[in-house]
């Protein structure tokens, strides 16, 4: 046992559990219930702790009452003692009727006379009756209660339990939700169970022998919010969450199994006792089974107590290879190249990009191992400025450059997320909603897809409330769904976009193109008064840091260079066909920058390809194409017309062909 766990014999919320015990309420234990919990120094399921946690309590029966084993007791000395209090009462029994004589019946003259000794026969049989019917009365008394058939019965019998006087009784109720919850409406014993557990709780009593306790009922339940608000907000009812294991509960796990880890016999006790250490930290949010499993994963892929954050990792999504492993280091020299070459006009984000990649490559940080490195995600982004101008381009850059596939990266426009309820979708909705059985779309991608981009688009759209949830995979880098399952980020890049700022810029600058100093001072501006003073999140702005990454202006040199991107792609589409163009560069230039810069600079680059050079270029092009079938090897010319745009198309001069069209 580790120094930090020597007092810690029993998990910690059940000295909560205690407390609320001696104040005669009952409990809602929700939560890691599907989990071992520490009890006396060793783990045992949450049934077999609370049993024993009740009788330590002084408890002189503890009954478990579930949907698929009935009512059941911890054993047969306590069943000995609670049975008899549940069942219902039992009338007295009727005083015999003795028989009557021969010498008082009624005299009738036209009886016919009796034979001889028909009166003993008559008072031997009503003596045989009577026996019988004292045997049958007897029976009844002493017969074991029915077992209850239904769930009302059930609960009726515990309510029995409840009221009486002689014994302090606990009884324990599994799965609660799916008796009195949501999830058990469409049950047609819905109404009865909740009645029966209103009346059992109101009526519970005090049973004056023993430590004086009340009869207590302990609901169990996964998610407190499955159950109705009538019953979670009663003043006699305590609703006690048992939390998943804390740093020195996990340390004392891992000190117990490290030994049997791949290897762990020749590792030094100085590298043991930092893999704790280490794995304490990086298992933040599992559950103790988890936790114990982490030895069996250590053999099979043979990673030993050395290597932590990589065993932690193959624990978490299988045999998947790492990407952040692999990662090539030429590559994340080039990083800054490579983005540049594909976001053009934002070297300030490209090489704030490209920093992260370098960091997460070489992993050197403010502390000397992974001790306190956690799961939070490899890098977290802000991208923030005029919209139009590279910030989605750049996290398709990054997820084709990281992991090989720009499918890798998954956005979500916030813009759906504006409505409260609408927030659930990211993790699931709730038990007994609709959906719930889906799961969340954000946590159902994680889970399936660890190594990822995820991409939060114009997050000034989202309700307030998924601010709570981007503060949680910032912290914590973990999201749990509505099934309990857990998402970890710890291998994801998380970019947030937004537009704020945007709409004052020119406005605020109004001599003229502004520098990016002052484009970037503005845009830090407007995102700090948009967490503090609308959002009023400043917890969120600090979390981000340096993370607050301001875009550029579209400037003129720029859209030359996306149009020359653009029109290099047209280029080698017309060669792979047998054709050569020819533009009129300078022509071209001025005619989508004149356009930019005046009519379309509200949205950015996205006119360029279209519709200007897909009306002014492609479109013509491909008609003339069609209308002219030149042969392959034809050198084609894009120019300027008195009317352009759109450009003229044409054959080069000099060349010569037949029948061709303007």
């Amino acid at each position: 046992m580790t120094a930090a766990a020597e007092g810690l014999r029993a998990a910690p919320w059940l000295v909560r559990a205690y407390q609320e015990l001696q104040r005669h309420r009952h409990l809602i234990v929700h939560g890691n219930v599907d989990d071992v919990v520490r009890w006396n120094n060793r783990y045992e399921p949450l049934a077999a702790v609370l049993g024993e946690f009740l009788t330590m309590t002084g408890y002189r029966a503890v009954g478990r009452y579930s949907l698929v084993d009935g009512i059941t007791y911890r054993d047969e000395a306590m069943r000995g003692t609670a049975e008899p209090l549940t069942a219902a009462p039992v009338p007295p029994a009727p005083e015999p009727v003795p028989a009557q004589s021969s010498s008082r019946q009624a005299w009738n003259p036209f009886a016919a006379a009796p034979p001889a000794g028909a009166g003993r026969e008559d008072a031997g049989r009503a003596d045989r009756v009577a026996r019988a019917d004292e045997s049958l009365q007897r029976a009844i008394r002493t017969a074991p209660p029915a077992q209850p058939r239904t769930t009302p019965d059930a609960l009726g019998a515990i309510r029995r339990l409840m009221t009486q006087t002689e014994a302090p009784v606990a009884m324990v109720i599994d799965s609660a939700d799916l008796i009195v919850g949501a999830a058990g409406q469409l049950d047609e014993h819905h109404r009865a169970n909740v009645a029966h557990l209103r009346h059992m709780l109101t009526e519970a009593a005090v049973a004056p022998c023993g430590p004086g306790l009340r009869n207590v009922v302990v609901l169990v339940v996964r998610d407190l919010g499955e159950l109705p608000a009538w019953l979670t907000e009663r003043p006699d009812v305590a609703a006690v969450l048992a939390e998943r294991p804390g740093p020195a509960e996990r340390a004392d796990v891992l000190a117990g199994q490290i030994g049997r880890f791949h290897r762990a016999v020749e590792a030094p006790a100085a590298v043991l006792h930092q893999a704790v250490a280490t794995l304490a930290n990086l298992t933040d949010g599992m559950t103790v089974r988890d936790i114990q499993t982490l030895e069996v994963t250590s053999r099979l892929t043979g990673i030993g107590p050395g290597a932590p954050r990589r065993l932690v990792a193959r624990h978490r999504f299988g045999v998947r290879d790492d990407p952040w492993e692999q990662l090539d280091i030429d590559k994340v020299r080039q990083a800054e190249q490579m983005l540049g070459a594909r976001v053009m006009g934002q070297p300030a984000a490209v090489r704030a990009v490209a920093d992260v990649l370098v960091n997460a490559r070489v992993g050197v940080d403010f502390v000397a191992g992974d001790a306190e490195t956690g799961n939070r995600p490899k890098g977290v982004f802000f991208f923030v400025g005029p919209t139009g101008v590279g910030k989605t381009e750049l996290a398709k850059a990054i997820a084709e450059l990281v992991f090989d596939d720009e499918s890798a990266l998954r956005r979500f426009d916030m813009s759906e997320f504006s409505q409260e309820h609408a927030s659930e979708r990211l993790t699931g909705a709730p038990p007994g909603f609709v959906g719930h059985e889906q799961g969340g779309v954000l946590t159902n991608w994680v889970r399936e897809r660890p190594f990822s981009v995820i991409l939060f688009d114009e997050i000034e759209k989202a309700h307030r409330k998924v601010f709570d949830k981007f503060l949680q995979i910032i912290d914590d880098g973990r999201l749990t769904d509505g099934h309990g399952r857990t998402a970890y980020f710890s291998h994801s890049i998380v970019i947030f976009t937004s537009n704020q700022g945007a709409a004052t810029l020119h406005r605020s600058h109004p001599g003229g193109v502004p520098p990016y100093q002052f484009v970037q001072e503005h845009f830090h501006q407007a995102v700090g008064r948009f967490f503090t003073e609308d959002l009023q999140r400043p917890e969120l702005l600090g979390r981000l840091g340096s993370g607050v990454v301001v875009f550029d202006i579209l400037r003129e040199q720029v859209i030359r260079s996306i149009t020359d991107k653009f029109l290099g792609q047209i280029t080698a589409s017309a060669a792979a066909r047998g054709y050569e163009l020819v533009f009129d560069a300078p022509a071209i230039h001025r005619a989508i920058v004149e356009h930019v810069m005046t009519s379309g600079a509200a949205l950015g680059a996205r006119p360029i390809r279209d519709p200007l050079l897909e009306q002014w270029i492609r479109v013509p092009l491909n008609r003339w194409i069609m209308a002219n079938a030149p042969g392959p090897g034809t050198r084609i010319l894009v120019h300027r017309t008195a009317s352009s745009p759109p450009f003229g198309i044409q054959r080069y001069p000099g060349e010569i062909g037949e029948g061709e069209h303007p």
